[in-house]
């Protein structure tokens, strides 16, 4: 089957699909796919890509039927995901992973569920929703038998999406560690970097374990038993990631000490090799400028081997203050 495209309607963009008997699904228009939302019937999904302007409000309160606030914060990027229910239709927002290699983003996908139709809000495409899609709509598959199944699949799908962020992010910190740990410096920029990333993480999932922890506890008839285990499958998925984003903070924390560490040590190492350099240079120092003194009468002055007899009196005094660094280890 032709891969269905986001027809551009005015300021958003739209594709739907609906199940009627055997797959595929069929593609159906605007003005069908609103009256799928708020008429029951085969299950549909229908799939918004918008900013937030006045037209697709009008849409999604006036003609969906859907809740004034709820779209609000679906149109919005700057509100906690939380999960709503109100009339008979469950609204939630799960941040999706887009892009990788330091490069992600998290944009927020709003979610629009009732016993028949499914209707997803983002600000920009997302591929998992993309993928997932087009799988609906060849091969419906257990998917059919109720949205919610379908909400699982890609919220699943979305939060397994951290799993290859969070990989990457592991490889760079154990490659980070072992370059720490052989002394090298000039690493910090990079673990900040690392740091940055695990915080924009950690402010994506953790709002996503309390979404989904809500959805378990909340007796929603539009979520069946049979496919609510299948959540808490997700919200483990999602608790493991959280710990594994504390745990390389952590980490990384620990490198910060390492680092700071190295720098001190290797501070102190300089600071040492100065340190017998001058009082190398101390000794022979003292002993030109015994001789340098303006004294009339220095027995050495005019002796035939003065001269020769100072330097390797330098020299001397230099070497033994080498052999006693030697022998307290310093150098």
């Amino acid at each position: 089957m032709a891969r269905l495209r986001r027809w551009q309607i005015g300021e958003f963009r739209l594709r739907a699909a609906r199940l009627n008997g055997q797959p595929p699904c069929q593609e159906i228009g605007l003005d069908e796919a609103v009256r799928a939302v708020k008429e029951p019937g085969p299950p549909v999904w229908v799939d918004i890509v918008t900013e937030d302007t006045p037209e697709t409000r009008t849409l999604l309160t006036e003609r969906m039927g859907l809740d004034e606030l709820a779209v609000e914060d679906a149109l919005s990027d700057r509100e906690r995901p939380t999960l709503q229910e109100f009339d008979g239709m469950a609204f939630l927002v799960v941040p999706a992973a887009v892009g990788n290699g330091g490069t992600e983003r998290f944009v927020e996908v709003g979610f629009f569920l009732n016993d028949h139709a499914m209707v997803t809000v983002s600000r920009e495409d997302v591929p998992v929703l993309d993928g997932w899609f087009e799988r609906w709509v060849a091969r419906p598959g257990s998917l059919a038998k109720s949205p919610s199944y379908i909400l699982h699949a890609v919220v699943d799908a979305i939060v397994d999406d951290y799993f290859v962020v969070i990989d990457d992010i592991e490889d760079q910190v154990e490659d980070l560690g072992d370059t720490l740990f052989a002394g090298r410096e000039g690493r910090l920029p990079e673990i900040v970097r690392l740091k940055r990333r695990l915080m924009k993480m950690r402010r994506a999932i953790a709002p996503v374990r309390d979404v989904l922890n809500a959805l378990l506890r909340r007796d929603l008839d539009i979520i069946p038993d049979e496919s609510r285990r299948h959540f808490q499958d997700v919200l483990d998925h999602a608790l493991r990631i959280g710990e594994m984003v504390d745990a390389l903070r952590d980490s990384l924390t620990s490198m910060v000490d390492i680092h700071l560490s190295n720098v001190s040590n290797n501070l102190n190492v300089v600071l040492k090799k100065m340190t017998v350099l001058s009082t190398v240079l101390m000794t022979m120092a003292l002993v030109s400028g015994i001789y340098g003194m303006n004294f009339a009468h220095m027995p050495e002055l005019h002796w035939r081997y003065g001269y020769p007899f100072a330097l390797g009196l330098m020299f001397l005094l230099g070497g033994l203050v080498l052999v006693v660094f030697k022998r307290i280890r310093w150098i």
